[in-house]
């Protein structure tokens, strides 16, 4: 059984929807919950919230869920509001304050040594941790989960404007991110071994801090032994996130079961990865994807049918077969959630009305307030 946990960094606003420092220790353990946890994060204006271990995609979504509300009640406390995609789409990074001094010395370290590119990537992702029994083989499944990795940030993609433009990307969070060093797509490793002796190198070496693992679109994670996919713009409907939640933990179980047949298949490049990650953050879900096994290219919906085809036979029922099926086409026709946020930009007067509306796409999942939320 491959179990599953998702960390997500959401946004936190003032009555405008503006970005705003948050003080999240301020009465936490009031809007704990058994579902998961409430943290903070380098940018003052994120809370970040991290699941409970799911056993099953119900569970995770319904976990979700619970951890944001929890954050969506403790913004509220303090007179916010909570905000969920993977770039704000008008603040400017100069203006953030960020948790640094004496009283935060990791966060201080990393200012530090990183400077702006750390003071500017205030960005905000999600994270799918998919844990795996004992003696499973991780490394080669990771090596070839590698190449899944740009269709989900296509469904995932939430992030065209930045600091007021239209950036004409799906995806302008990378653009961020990727200017830290040891980012992006992770190479191919031969195994554990030789990948967790090239982090431990890295620490010899002051690269990274003894506690510190890599930060790419995809890693092993060096305390729970995860395979951590961080390749995910936020985004704010757990319909799509439980879509893409199946789809990796499917593609992990097809791999491990391809492995202990016998039936490695081809190990891809990064170069090859990263060309398709271009055309995933330049157009989403309207890309046209390359198929580096057999150097073909094909469209958005002829690509994921094909991949389809691949995962269906993991549904455990006919029933969650249709059910995924269906959210899958769906996802197809509503195209990404950049496609829509630009959409509904253009037909707005303003951005307070655009934050309004993110604020409200955030909200909608969620449990309804005790007390009103307005807005100037």
């Amino acid at each position: 059984m491959i179990t599953l946990g998702i960390e997500e960094e959401v946004q936190v606003v003032d009555e405008h929807g503006r970005l705003v420092a948050h003080d999240l220790a301020d009465g936490l353990t009031r809007h704990a919950t058994p579902e998961g946890q409430l943290d903070r994060e380098i940018h003052r204006c994120v809370i970040e919230l991290k699941t409970r271990i799911c056993s099953d995609i119900d569970q995770l979504v319904e976990a979700l869920r619970a951890v944001r509300a929890a954050a969506r009640r403790k913004a509220a406390a303090q007179g916010q509001r909570i905000l969920i995609a993977g770039l704000h789409p008008i603040a400017h990074w100069q203006q953030q304050p960020m948790h640094e001094g004496p009283q935060y010395p990791h966060y201080s370290r990393l200012i530090d040594e990183y400077q702006d590119v750390a003071r500017a990537a205030f960005s905000f992702g999600m994270h799918l941790h998919l844990g795996f029994a004992e003696g499973a083989p991780r490394m080669a499944i990771m090596n070839r989960l590698r190449h899944v990795l740009p269709e989900v940030l296509a469904l995932s993609a939430s992030s065209p404007f930045f600091e007021g433009r239209d950036t004409g990307l799906q995806s302008w969070r990378h653009s961020l991110l990727d200017r830290y060093p040891r980012m992006g797509t992770p190479d191919v490793w031969t195994s554990e071994r030789h990948y967790q002796s090239h982090v431990e190198r890295l620490r010899r070496v002051g690269c990274i801090q003894p506690e510190q693992g890599l930060w790419q679109d995809l890693r092993l994670h060096h305390r729970y032994g995860t395979l951590e996919v961080r390749i995910m713009d936020a985004h704010p409907h757990l319909e799509r996130i439980g879509l893409i939640a199946t789809l990796l933990k499917w593609e992990a179980q097809t791999l491990e079961e391809e492995l202990r047949e016998g039936r490695q298949g081809l190990v891809w490049e990064r170069a090859c990865i990263d060309e398709n990650k271009w055309r995933a953050r330049r157009y989403g879900l309207g890309a046209r994807w390359i198929d580096w096994d057999r150097d073909e290219v094909r469209s958005t919906p002829a690509h994921f049918e094909r991949w389809w085809r691949r995962l269906a036979p993991c549904a455990a029922s006919h029933g969650e077969r249709a059910y995924w099926e269906r959210r899958l086409a769906d996802a197809l026709a509503e195209g990404s959630f950049a496609d829509t946020l630009r959409a509904q930009a253009a037909r707005d007067a303003d951005w307070t009305a655009t934050l309004r509306w993110m604020a409200e796409q955030a909200a909608a999942d969620l449990p309804t307030l005790a007390h009103a939320e307005g807005w100037a």
